[in-house]
């Protein structure tokens, strides 16, 4: 076809061009739903009434907001994902005495400001690089370690 170029990737096989859809960021009522959904859970979470559905689904955006971050989209410190995974170790600790999902109120803040962050990048990031955190994600879950995060190198 005449004028179209496709990419080579690095093992050499053909990338086609990125749909349209692809390099644009989420439509915004799917953002919205979304977001409603992770604040939902986090206020589930805060009182008497989550579940492990609604701590799995904050975990799942708060790597998201990692891996996107990773990309270069947003920036907030390392350290919060540290406190938001110590946050998730100690509501399992919780569950797993009392059978109760929750979030404390001195962990919250750190994942209302994760949360905050992913929406942001919801409605920034081109589809494509969120359809790659998700494949991240996916991967880390299907494997064994214990962690995503990997410290940035100091300079």
């Amino acid at each position: 076809m005449a004028g179209t170029k496709r990419k080579a990737t690095r093992a050499g096989a053909i990338r086609k061009p990125l749909s349209k859809s692809a390099l644009l960021p989420m439509p915004a009522p799917s953002a919205r739903e979304l977001s409603l959904a992770h604040h939902l859970a986090l206020a589930a979470c805060r009182g008497d009434r989550a579940n492990r559905h609604q701590i799995n689904e904050l975990v799942r955006s708060v790597y998201m907001a990692y891996y996107l971050q990773r990309m270069g989209f947003g920036e907030v410190p390392f350290e919060c994902y540290e406190q938001a995974e110590a946050a998730f170790e100690n509501a399992l600790a919780v569950a797993a005495k009392s059978a109760q999902w929750i979030i404390s109120e001195q962990d919250a803040p750190v994942i209302e400001r994760l949360l905050a962050l992913h929406d942001q990048q919801l409605s920034e990031a081109p589809m494509h690089r969120v359809v790659e955190a998700e494949k991240q994600l996916r991967q880390f879950l299907a494997g064994t370690g214990a962690s995503p995060l990997v410290r940035p190198k100091s300079d």
